[in-house]
């Protein structure tokens, strides 16, 4: 039996090892902000040349410094705010629901005979549906307010996470089960301290892509069904041909979904510790 010396070096170790990865992971943003920078540089330096040699119609190519410009009117008037907030929420909803959801249908799924032969082939069913084809009858089941924009959302991740959580339950090494059983586990214990923990990597994983998909299709709901939001921005800019206003909303989205997907490597990093141990 280890000696609590022991145990704190342990914690401490794998405390190290959390911090080593938040390095990584932190290490490796600058680079990617620098080809972003020198990307939008280079970006500028056509836009000069344009307003030169009339290369392309600069209208329906704004230069970076026109998008910014637009996006600090709309930071200014508080604008920006309102709609990101809106479009965050909604997000944030969606994600409530389909991540619960869809774990609590993959254990179900993977655990139980029935629920396999009655479930699985409902979701599977489902799945090859695009979300975005069921947009329009989500508007005539729950109207044009707040729930259909929720449900869109977690329709969409839904089956992300379902199938990543599946694929990590079905691939847990069968030693773990056979460990449990003969530590006396019962199957509550077993599912908590085995299943669900062999599986966390992998539902993590199915977490960040949702999280991208999610941010892909808020635009295409906030389109039909919203009068604020990052994808009603767009929309509204488009009919106004304002094409700066609309590039900056689509910057906006992409900064949003790369921060939380950063958020949730940073996450990951400090929870799974003992992978760096292992490895």
């Amino acid at each position: 039996m280890p000696r609590p010396a022991e145990n704190g070096a342990g914690r401490s170790d794998l405390g190290g090892r959390g911090l080593l990865r938040l390095r990584r992971i932190a290490s490796v943003v600058p680079r990617k902000v620098v080809t972003l920078v020198v990307l939008v540089l280079l970006w500028q330096l056509a836009a000069s040349l344009n307003d030169h040699f009339r290369l392309y119609n600069a209208i329906l190519v704004p230069s970076p410094l026109r998008i910014a410009a637009a996006g600090w009117d709309l930071v200014a008037s508080g604008e920006l705010l309102v709609h990101v907030f809106a479009s965050l929420a909604r997000v944030a909803g969606g994600m409530g629901v389909a991540i619960p959801l869809g774990v609590v249908c993959a254990f179900l799924v993977t655990s139980s005979r029935a629920a396999d032969t009655v479930l699985d082939p409902v979701i599977e069913a489902l799945r090859p549906v695009p979300s975005l084809a069921l947009l329009p009858i989500f508007i005539v089941w729950f109207g044009i307010g707040e729930t259909t924009k929720v449900v869109f959302i977690a329709y969409s991740a839904f089956f992300i996470i379902f199938v990543s959580t599946a694929e990590g339950i079905r691939n847990i090494d069968p030693i773990l089960f056979q460990a449990a059983g003969s530590l006396g586990m019962s199957r509550w214990q077993t599912y908590r301290h085995v299943t669900f923990r062999a599986a966390l990597p992998q539902i993590m994983v199915g977490i960040r892509i949702a999280l991208a998909t999610a941010w892909f299709l808020i635009v295409g709901a906030e389109f039909l069904a919203a009068n604020e939001g990052l994808g009603f921005l767009i929309n509204f800019s488009r009919v106004w041909f304002q094409i700066d206003r609309m590039l900056f909303a689509a910057a906006v989205i992409g900064l949003l979904g790369l921060a939380s997907n950063y958020l949730l490597l940073a996450l990951e990093a400090r929870m799974f510790a003992w992978q760096e141990r292992r490895g």
